[in-house]
């Protein structure tokens, strides 16, 4: 199918950049979990219907409806002055994934290539960002993929690239405290030297 673009969205959990173990399948993939508005998702939901009435259309064994399908989303949650999660109805979370093998027409597994990931202006910038700390913002390119196995009938959404709005920064930038505490004669003098612009 072509690439679809979601809106701008916020992540709340994920591994977009490293590949790893989904504990739920035991796959290895990359995966993102995207809230967007309500409203904003009815692009989404309007691609995915159409790609319903295409398989439907192809497919008349398909069913008809969507009442048994599984969806790549659910009601985002928040949390309330307790700290207790809560359903926010205003949110829906999306799961994105990309598998990162494949098999083949010859039933060969093969590897697959990473998402992409784009800069605010779209310019390609795999490969340098180590990592996309939860609560940065963007947007998913991805494609939607419906599967129809026996005890299984759905939608997901596959997982091609990712365009960052806002790359959050989860790291605390220390900067030097002027006549601070430094121990003496241990090895940590040399990162508050660094710290000082004296190493």
């Amino acid at each position: 199918m072509r690439n679809l673009v979601t809106p701008v969205g916020t992540i709340v959990f994920g591994s977009i950049i490293e590949a790893r173990e989904n504990p739920n399948s035991g796959k290895v993939e990359w995966n993102l979990g995207l809230v967007i508005g309500v409203q904003e998702s009815e692009v989404i939901l309007d691609a995915i219907e159409q790609a319903l009435a295409a398989k439907r259309a192809a497919d008349p064994r398909f069913p008809a409806t969507n009442d048994k399908l599984r969806f790549p989303y659910r009601i985002s949650e928040k949390k309330d002055d307790d700290g207790i999660k809560q359903p926010d109805p205003d949110f829906l979370l999306w799961s994105i994934k990309r598998n990162s093998t494949y098999k083949t027409k010859t039933g060969e597994v093969a590897k697959q290539s990473p998402p992409a990931l784009y800069d605010s202006l779209g310019r390609l910038v795999t490969g340098t960002i180590e990592r996309i700390p939860p609560r940065s913002t963007g947007k998913a390119v991805y494609d939607i993929y419906i599967y129809d196995m026996p005890a299984m009938k759905g939608v997901s959404l596959q997982l091609k690239g990712f365009q960052i709005a806002e790359l959050r920064q989860d790291d605390a930038q220390l900067t030097p405290i002027e006549g601070g505490w430094v121990p003496e004669g241990n090895e940590l003098d040399s990162i508050a030297a660094a710290l000082a612009g004296d190493a």
